[in-house]
């Protein structure tokens, strides 16, 4: 008999996580489209009690993340289980693995993802796009390189912003196809990425290169190629590019076989008085 009159058996509650992305069954793999994070608060605390108590380098950051926005809570619960999923594919990436500064590229980009979600949640808003619309390998991919210090630049907060809201159009431009045993895919969403995410680059042209350049130019022949840096860097008013962009048609046709040497950024953000 125990001190109350009955022997007592505790036992250990064990926290499980309530995961999103991998529940198991056959994982996409390219540009996919997750969908939205519907945890509650405390089904996030609980995932992340589960992960920052069998992640040492995250231990010390428990409290604090509990104490985030619960969206930002979702981004780094998904980090976090992102972090300890394998693929079986001789490409799979390990952000337990140590930068080198030595710190884990796990540890470096949740650190950068605390203070983001405090003073630039615009940088939280693209990862979790690029988390909602990227499979695995891209997204741990693209969180590594992330990990040095960019989500915490408040100055690149705008293009971020305009960026999340076309990684779906990125991820399906860079990522389809068959698996190449490699990262090119990666490089080619990262270098696009990069582009956008610049200081030189103007929010409100990110978008209009999804919405309005490029399927106006799918409608054309010859095929023509878009110099995205020269247009998303341009500084000409959106007003006067879309009256360029909407005369585009009649300035090919008039062209005729000339058009095929024509620079189609040029002329919509300069107009250079073909018509």
């Amino acid at each position: 008999m125990g001190l109350f009159g009955a022997d007592k058996v505790f036992k250990q509650v064990v926290v499980k996580p309530v995961n999103r992305l991998f529940t198991g069954g056959f994982e996409a793999m390219g540009a996919i489209s997750r969908k939205p994070d519907t945890r509650t608060k405390d089904e996030l605390v609980q995932t992340i009690d589960y992960y920052t108590q069998r992640i040492p380098e995250m231990q010390e950051f428990a409290k604090e993340i509990k104490t985030l926005n619960p969206k930002h809570m979702g981004t780094i619960a998904d980090t976090l289980e992102l972090s300890t999923h394998q693929e079986m594919l001789p490409t799979a990436i390990n952000l337990g693995a140590k930068a080198s500064n030595g710190v884990t590229y796990r540890k470096a980009v949740v650190k950068d993802m605390i203070e983001a979600s405090k003073t630039n949640p615009e940088a939280m808003e693209l990862v979790d796009a690029i988390i909602n619309n990227t499979d695995s390998t891209t997204s741990k991919y693209a969180l590594g390189m992330m990990s040095g210090g960019v989500l915490k630049n408040k100055e690149l907060a705008k293009q971020m912003q305009a960026t999340a809201q076309v990684v779906p159009n990125i991820a399906k431009e860079t990522l389809n196809g068959g698996y190449t045993m490699d990262y090119s895919k990666q490089e080619n969403f990262m270098d696009m990425i990069k582009t956008f995410v610049n200081p030189n680059a103007k929010p409100d042209k990110i978008k209009a290169l999804f919405t309005d350049l490029a399927p106006a130019t799918e409608k054309l022949e010859p095929e023509f190629n878009i110099y995205m840096d020269k247009f998303v860097n341009s500084s000409a008013p959106m007003e006067k590019v879309k009256e360029n962009i909407e005369v585009l048609p009649d300035v090919v046709k008039m062209l005729g076989d000339k058009a095929k040497d024509m620079d189609v950024v040029d002329f919509v953000t300069k107009n250079t008085n073909l018509y």
